[in-house]
């Protein structure tokens, strides 16, 4: 219960971060975040931040890609994501969409690192319908 609680959070934050318009854009980011921006992503440049519903995300230029860092109000990491091309997804969860998914297309593919584990945050459509889900690299769904 407590995976699927988590990524139903993760969900949030990365679906309902992305509709962000309000006018507190480019919060400071304080030490502590610094700090473990720092020790976990080795160079990484701080490009821009959002502050929206309670997570702080922090956009970061780190071993060639952008990648999105969530903090929560206590400064606590809670999750990492980044872009991945349908081309590099791992051939069982490639295959496991084909199998739930036969109509669909891919829309968007997202790598996702938590505190309980890693999966990819994929979105397919057909027409006006959307799906969204994680899934783990060896193609076990772990939430919709």
């Amino acid at each position: 219960m407590k995976k699927i609680w988590s990524a139903l959070l993760l969900f949030s934050v990365i679906a309902l971060g992305a509709c962000n318009d309000d006018d507190n854009n480019n919060p400071v980011v304080d030490e502590i975040v610094k700090a473990y921006i720092s020790e976990n992503y080795p160079g990484a440049v701080i490009r821009d931040t959002d502050y929206d519903r309670g997570f702080l995300e922090v956009e970061i230029y780190h071993d060639a890609r952008i990648k999105d860092v969530f903090f929560n109000s206590l400064d606590e990491w809670i999750a990492t994501s980044w872009d991945v091309s349908t081309a590099d997804l791992p051939a069982a969860v490639t295959a496991k969409i084909a199998e739930l998914y036969s109509n669909y297309r891919i829309d968007d593919a997202d790598y996702v690192v938590t505190p309980s584990g890693e999966s990819y945050y994929i979105e397919v459509e057909r027409g006006n319908i959307e799906r969204a889900f994680y899934i783990a690299a060896d193609g076990t769904i772990v939430s919709e």
